[in-house]
């Protein structure tokens, strides 16, 4: 293939002019496995649409030496076999097919190998876990996960074109990454945005990293990357608390000097000696330029602290109600009479425990929580009297909300709530200046830590959250478990991040078993 090279590239969305990248450089080669992380609203996305061309840079050069496309790739055709979308997306292979009778439709199918096309598809798709089958059917039929997999495939199968992936592992159960992994460890030339860190450790052979103040590259998978990056930060935070006391001791000095000179202007009278006069201006020059000698060197060292980058601790609004809060008994379910999706399941949920329900895509996790919550009612699902539920939903919209703090302003039920939010936002390192900018210009993270704030602010006995962890980066998942651990909040969820999870989890069920089984533990539960 060849390389991928940014020359002093600058970006700034249309809307706002505050600049996404500034004179960012680098190359990367077009065989790496390439992960690219980063904390949410730091341009993830918005560097795979400028490499892909969605998008077009406001300043400097990008090159590329090869044909580069982007998934999630929007296929509009969705009433069509899923054979015939993929054969589509390999450069309107099935459109061809109709055509096969004009000379130049049957060259092109032909140098994309069309005859023999149908074939690689059907390995492809065994090699990622799609069975025949699947590819028979409708592609508007097949869930989430299937239709990642068949997209991924047809992008793979396109000749000499570096891949794009952001975020493929969102809403794909363990079984279903365990796949994509063992699939992309088998491939080359692709860049892969994720925050899952164990995913990335079994298929990136380099790092790219858009950090606080630079991007760098580092050979390697996620753990290489974040040893070096924990090397760096613990030398900048041995350093961090001189450094602050030399910058506030560097201000101080610029105060003092400022005053002297204010004194030393007011001794001007009228009646000063030429002498005097030129002595006080002589002072007051060299007070000016010492000022300005400590203000760049303050800048100096202000940029020592470079990529160190901390979090604070959450707080939750959530009200104490001791005891049990939720029973379910021998609760039998199923949307289609005689197919039973959940069976014979008894669960006791009390205050404090964090409830992870497991299980494969398909398996009812989504619906449990509409049966406990009530949004799906159901005799074997009893309460302690009313229980208040503050619920994140898996697909996130900001409501039609012109902006985030417009969004925080709705539906709240007093100003303690709304100030609680704004507080949970500060914490996610929402600041004041994102809320007030148009909801269009958030990334997919910083749309999910908003509407997050405001369930965490919400009053209520139960937090509910379906996949709370996709999009987020992964200080956010580290603060979010340190919170729920020295918080202990009554917390109901689904989540496939298995890492981060099990240093939660006080109560394991899952319903790939049959009853379903829940197992009682206390945080770092290991494997059940």
């Amino acid at each position: 293939m060849g390389k991928i090279i940014f020359d002093k590239v600058d970006f700034h969305y249309p809307e706002i002019y505050t600049p996404v990248f500034s004179k960012v450089s680098f190359s990367i080669d077009t065989k790496w496995k390439l992960g690219l992380i980063g904390r949410n609203g730091r341009g993830k996305t918005t560097l795979l649409k400028l490499m892909g061309g969605e998008l077009s840079q406001t300043g400097g050069r990008i090159k590329a030496d090869t044909d580069v496309d982007y998934f999630p790739y929007h296929y509009s055709g969705e009433d069509t076999g899923t054979l015939n979308v993929i054969k589509e997306c390999i450069g309107g292979l099935y459109g061809l097919e109709q055509h096969l009778e004009d000379a130049a439709c049957l060259e092109k199918y032909m140098e994309l190998d069309g005859f023999g096309m149908e074939g690689k598809i059907r390995k492809e798709a065994r090699k990622i876990g799609l069975k025949d089958h699947v590819l028979d059917r409708k592609f508007e039929t097949l869930s989430g996960g299937e239709k990642t997999k068949a997209l991924i495939i047809s992008l793979f199968l396109k000749q000499n074109t570096f891949i794009l992936l952001d975020e493929p592992t969102n809403h794909l159960d363990s079984h279903g990454k365990e796949e994509l992994g063992n699939y992309l460890k088998r491939k080359q030339g692709f860049i892969l945005v994720s925050h899952d860190r164990a995913f990335l450790d079994s298929v990136a052979d380099h790092i790219l990293s858009i950090n606080k103040t630079d991007i760098t590259i580092e050979k390697g998978n996620y753990t290489t990357w974040e040893k070096n990056k924990m090397l760096v930060e613990e030398y900048e935070r041995r350093t961090s608390e001189n450094l602050q006391h030399e910058i506030t001791r560097m201000e101080g000095n610029m105060v003092q000097k400022r005053n002297w000179a204010d004194v030393s202007n007011k001794q001007k009278y009228h009646f000063a000696s030429n002498s005097r006069t030129n002595g006080v201006q002589a002072y007051l020059g060299q007070a000016k330029r010492s000022g300005m000698r400590i203000r760049k060197n303050m800048e100096e060292k202000k940029k020592l602290l470079r990529n160190y980058e901390e979090t604070r601790d959450l707080a939750f609004g959530q009200e104490e109600k001791e005891g049990w809060l939720i029973k379910i008994e021998n609760l039998d379910f199923s949307y289609v009479e005689g197919e039973g999706l959940i069976q014979n399941l008894s669960l006791e949920i009390r205050e404090h425990d964090a409830v992870w329900i497991r299980g494969k895509n398909g398996s009812g996790k989504s619906t449990l929580l509409k049966l406990v919550t009530g949004e799906i009612s159901h005799p074997a699902v009893s309460y302690q009297g009313d229980i208040i539920f503050s619920a994140l939903p898996q697909e996130i919209s900001l409501g039609g909300c012109r902006s985030g703090r417009e969004f925080l302003e709705t539906g709240l039920e007093n100003e303690k709530e709304y100030h609680g939010s704004r507080q949970v936002c500060g914490m996610f390192d929402i600041t004041e200046e994102l809320l007030n900018k148009p909801c269009s210009t958030y990334s997919s993270g910083e749309k999910k830590k908003i509407y997050l704030a405001k369930v965490l602010s919400r009053r209520n006995h139960v937090i509910v959250l379906d996949e709370p962890l996709n999009y987020m980066d992964v200080m956010f998942r580290e603060q979010f478990i340190r919170a729920c651990g020295l918080l202990r909040p009554t917390v109901l969820l689904i989540e496939h991040d298995d890492f981060f999870l099990w240093e939660l989890a006080t109560v394991v069920v899952n319903l790939d078993e049959n009853p379903p089984a829940h197992v009682p533990c206390t945080g770092k539960c290991g494997e059940l």
